[in-house]
């Protein structure tokens, strides 16, 4: 628990480890402070059928019957199947099968493998912030800039402000020589992110190639 309250102190844990963090406080007596975790992953995923599940389980040993119940109801409707055609759990788990498969393709250098594997994961969940982001990733190692720029403002839109996240794709506007755009989106993240070292390597970049242009 000590790793995860660590590593929530920017506020950035995904919704997996949020419903992790919210089992452990409950287990180590902090029924409250579990049920703000499992609330926190659900604003993140509202469709998190494990959270609302382990939720449900906080709110009845507190007392809240009711609201209790209401939990049991939202993770049984969300048990149906969904546009994908698979319950919601079983599409996540499949959807995240196929991403880290492409993760072990794009180890391996088989990008192109890599990138129908992150696809197919899309498929199943669109939504899926990270995974765009890493077809966003590989695409840009294949020389696909356009693509990944796609993919990354996809990211983006499903994750705003997302430093990772922007550093990539404005990495991709620069290749595209889109230098208007990079430049825009990494003084936001500089903005966002005051301090972050990164961005000062880029903008001595993005300034030596311009200085190359005049």
């Amino acid at each position: 628990m000590l790793v995860l309250t660590s590593a929530d102190r920017d506020g950035s844990l995904y919704p997996d480890a949020l419903n992790l963090l919210g089992l452990a406080l409950s287990m180590i007596g902090r029924p409250e402070d579990g049920l703000k975790a499992f609330d926190r992953a659900l604003a993140g995923n509202p469709r998190y059928i494990e959270a609302h599940l382990n939720r449900a389980v906080v709110l009845q040993q507190l007392g809240d019957s009711e609201g209790a119940q209401q939990a049991f109801w939202t993770a049984e409707e969300l048990g149906q199947p969904d546009a994908s055609g698979f319950p919601v759990m079983v599409a996540n788990r499949l959807a995240n099968s196929h991403a880290a498969l492409a993760d072990e393709y794009r180890e391996a250098g088989a990008l192109g493998q890599a990138v129908e594997q992150y696809r197919a994961a899309l498929a199943l969940r669109p939504g899926f912030a990270d995974i765009q982001y890493r077809l966003g990733r590989v695409l840009l190692e294949m020389g696909d800039h356009a693509a990944a720029d796609r993919a990354l403002a996809q990211a983006l839109e499903l994750r705003p402000g997302w430093l990772d996240g922007m550093l990539l794709r404005g990495m991709a506007m620069y290749l595209q020589g889109d230098l208007d755009g990079a430049a825009a989106l990494w003084d936001d993240a500089s903005a966002r992110h005051p301090g972050e070292a990164r961005l000062e390597v880029y903008r001595s970049m993005l300034a030596r190639r311009r200085a190359g242009q005049s």
